[in-house]
């Protein structure tokens, strides 16, 4: 159950986001075709599953796991947020969602002709974009022929998933379904604990995974991260597997301490493939998963240089599992990439490199077998062996000293006209901070983490990240040795080095730039799918390696001690952080709000918003819920009501002569003034205060903020 809930788990979401790809685009997104296609997937899913090795584990251990799991879920769930008017991610992923499951395809129509055809989109105050909505023209503005398509920001794979729950329940059931893909991502997490460290062991990590706050937070809303997480869980897993597969058992009298083998070649084989394939299919939920498709090619590297059969077979599973996913992307999601290209062009090209260099170390090493025994001895003499395994372990831990120490001696900034520089320098006169929109605060994003799983698991992870690079030296060396003595290329690779490579490595390029907006606890969701579960895992073989020493060396009652020390570290700091908020529910009455704005329209209505805030949160919202027209006012100044009037009327007018009644919809009291300035009788149709998680930027977020949403309707048919 441990080894196999995860990887099935996977494998049907994955196919959820394979049919998604092929139907979504042409309007086959369908419950009655996807469904029957889903049972489909879910028996096969079954069937690949029984080719995952499962290892014995205590009877105990895969209950208590399930049941972690399980709550998690159930409590996300009980408490999930009900953000559908979009303010953040989880709105447009939301309304995304419930677009294709009531719609069932892309892009989203524009209505261009409610608003008096092309000849709207030559007045520079129209129009038809939102926030995570992008407006793509195909045409001229004022020309014949021209149409306009709504493309909505992220990718498809997780809006796939969530939709389901649309089909099943509604607005409840889609919210809730990111809480069910958490626990089966706890499920995977668990897995890949058991593999590493044993399944007794996976039960504490899990506890202490399901309790960390970003993990719940995520969970409680519709993120990509819970998908994300379970991906890449389920891959390092199985590459976990298909390295042992690969291993010899023992040759010549050979062993490799943490090396475990089975000697299956055929089986490796397969479980690379799976591998790969999970890796790259990840890139189907979110972008960051080409990073790491890209850490695991010097992986891959090393298996090849290793001669160990599961290396074709994963580099071929996770080039094509990415190529894949990158079809949809740039079909569906192309101006949203041009948006990130700052972050994407230079993951793309790191990839590049890390696959050339790769593939061209690997090249040289064939090439030249046979005539650098030479250099493999002069590094595997005795000092060589204990000087390089220190050196790797001393430079970790100086990255490590670094990362800690860079709010003493830097300042992180971004470009200060960029969208999430206003929002920042906002928040900074709010909390009495100095403002200066342009910092992004990323030096103290390993300070982030801290908040949530206390410094003491911390200091513990990075310490084994310290071990294990002196373990992968030391093997590297013994290994290359014995290569060079005619003794035979050994392939045996630790079990351990594709996860653990592939995720320090993600670590350092998260805690650099975690490229988010620095507000908390939003911006964690950023470490969810491999930083925060990373460091559980190192913290957890800390304590896993103290228990072995205490089982062989201390007396009986220092094991009790030393696992009673673990639970402490491992469970107390994240249900301390997690406490404040463990119960709260955010945006709670959306729902009702959106139903309250569809009712009040009627079926020739075309909306337009008025304020920045109405054009914000509600265009999208009147699409795909009230199934109207939507568009805005671009507007400099709110209060300037001479000038927003002057502007509102051609485009009212237009909306009048192309036969529809036009609605004003103002969300502040800003604008419903502009509505009173026409001249016209404004209805509010919401009034509901409901919460939002706080908002900040230095400290750990502990509590909720009000959130008022107001929206006011006024038919403006007779405006002139």
């Amino acid at each position: 159950m441990l080894a196999r809930s995860g990887p099935l788990a996977a494998c049907f979401l994955a196919i959820a986001g394979l049919l998604a790809a092929l139907l979504v685009p042409f309007g086959g997104w369908l419950p009655g075709l996807v469904v029957p296609l889903l049972v489909v997937g879910l028996v096969f899913s079954v069937w690949v599953v029984r080719f995952v090795p499962a290892g014995p584990a205590p009877r105990w251990s895969a209950p208590a796991v399930i049941a972690i799991a399980a709550g998690h879920g159930v409590w996300a769930a009980l408490t999930h947020a009900e953000h559908v008017v979009l303010r953040r991610d989880a709105g447009s992923y939301a309304l995304y969602s419930q677009w294709i499951a009531t719609r069932h395809g892309l892009p989203i129509p524009s209505w261009l002709e409610a608003f008096g055809g092309s000849q709207a989109l030559t007045d520079p105050a129209f129009r038809l974009a939102s926030p995570a909505y992008y407006q793509v023209v195909h045409g001229s503005a004022g020309a014949a022929g021209t149409t306009v398509d709504i493309v909505p920001q992220f990718l498809l794979g997780a809006p796939a998933v969530y939709s389901l729950g649309w089909w099943a329940a509604g607005w409840n059931g889609l919210l809730i379904v990111p809480a069910i893909c958490s626990a089966l991502a706890l499920l995977g997490f668990a897995g890949l604990v058991a593999r590493l460290l044993g399944p007794r062991w996976a039960v504490l990590a899990t506890l202490s995974l399901a309790m960390i706050q970003p993990v719940l937070h995520a969970a409680r809303s519709t993120y990509s991260e819970p998908i994300a997480l379970l991906f890449v869980a389920v891959a390092a897993a199985l590459l976990v597997d298909a390295v042992a597969a690969g291993n010899p058992l023992r040759k010549n009298g050979f062993a490799i301490p943490g090396v475990h083998g089975t000697d299956d070649p055929r089986a490796a084989r397969g479980l690379g493939l799976a591998a790969g394939l999970a890796f790259g299919l990840a890139g189907l939920f979110r972008v960051d998963g080409l990073r790491e498709v890209s850490l695991l090619l010097p992986v891959v590297a090393v298996l090849a240089l290793r001669r160990h059969p599961a290396a074709r077979p994963l580099v071929a599973g996770a080039l094509g599992g990415t190529a894949i996913a990158v079809i949809p992307a740039v079909w569906l999601s192309r101006p949203y990439l041009g948006t990130i290209s700052a972050s994407l062009v230079p993951l793309i090209a790191g990839g590049v490199v890390l696959g050339l260099g790769s593939w061209a170390v690997v090249a040289i090493a064939r090439r030249r077998e046979g005539r650098t025994g030479a250099l493999y001895l002069r590094l595997t003499t005795d000092a060589g062996q204990n000087r390089w395994p220190w050196l790797l372990a001393g430079a970790v831990g100086l990255i490590g000293v670094v990362l800690a120490g860079r709010p003493l001696w830097m300042t992180t900034r971004q470009d200060p006209n960029d969208p999430g520089s206003r929002v920042v320098a906002g928040l900074q006169l709010e909390q009495g901070l100095a403002v200066d929109g342009g910092r992004t605060y990323a030096e103290h994003s390993l300070n982030w983490i801290s908040w949530y799983t206390g410094p003491a698991m911390l200091v513990a992870a990075w310490l084994v990240f310290m071990v294990l690079a002196a373990a992968t030296g030391r093997w590297w060396l013994n290994s290359a040795a014995r290569g060079s003595s005619g003794a035979g290329r050994t392939t045996g690779v630790p079990f351990w080095l594709g996860p653990a490579v592939i995720a320090f490595g993600s670590i350092l390029l998260t805690l650099y730039r975690p490229g988010i907006t620095p507000d908390h606890p939003w911006a964690d969701r950023r470490m969810v799918p491999v930083v925060i579960p990373a460091f559980v895992i190192a913290a957890t073989a800390a304590a896993a390696w103290v228990s072995r020493r205490a089982l062989h060396r201390w007396p009986a009652t220092a094991l009790t001690g030393v696992v009673a020390v673990a639970v402490v570290v491992m469970v107390l700091p994240p249900w301390l952080a997690t406490q404040p908020v463990a119960g709260q529910r955010t945006e709670t009455g959306e729902v009702a709000a959106v139903e309250a704005v569809c009712d009040a329209l009627g079926d020739h209505d075309v909306v337009l918003a008025l304020d920045n805030r109405a054009a914000n949160e509600w265009p999208q919202v009147v699409r795909g819920s009230c199934d109207r027209p939507a568009a805005s006012v671009r507007i400099t100044d709110i209060t300037d009501t001479a000038a927003v009037v002057a502007v509102v009327k051609p485009i009212v007018a237009r909306i009048t002569a192309a036969g529809n009644t036009p609605v004003l919809l103002a969300a502040t009291p800003e604008g419903e003034a502009v509505i009173q300035a026409l001249g016209l009788t404004s209805e509010e149709v919401v009034n509901l205060t409901s919460n939002e998680d706080q908002r900040y930027l230095t400290k750990v977020p502990d509590g909720e903020a009000p959130l008022p949403v107001q929206v006011w309707l006024a038919p403006a048919a007779g405006v002139s």
